[in-house]
């Protein structure tokens, strides 16, 4: 589990990020790691926890600022929580 948020009304949400190491060995796509993956994610999940999971190249420093944002915009207004005003630098 990389990041957990504890939301109102006991919502309970893990974030993934998930690099290469998460599905491959050695550069090659490892079956075993990934069945390793889901069964944990399916745990969570079974567990109460809602999982969401970005892959590692999405967050990379030109496009992850942006997904990031779109993220939480979209998940704090599915929960009615209101955004932090944004900072305008001149």
């Amino acid at each position: 589990m990389d990041f957990l948020l504890l939301l109102p009304h006991r919502v309970r949400l893990v974030l993934e990020v998930d690099g290469q190491q998460h599905y491959s060995a050695n550069g090659k796509a490892n079956p075993e790691l990934y069945a390793q993956m889901v069964s944990e994610d399916r745990q969570l999940k079974l567990s109460g926890y809602e999982v969401y999971r970005f892959g590692g190249h999405e967050l990379d420093q030109n496009a992850g600022p942006r997904v990031v944002a779109g993220f939480f915009r979209e998940l704090f207004g599915r929960y009615g929580i209101p955004l932090p005003p944004t900072q305008h630098h001149g």
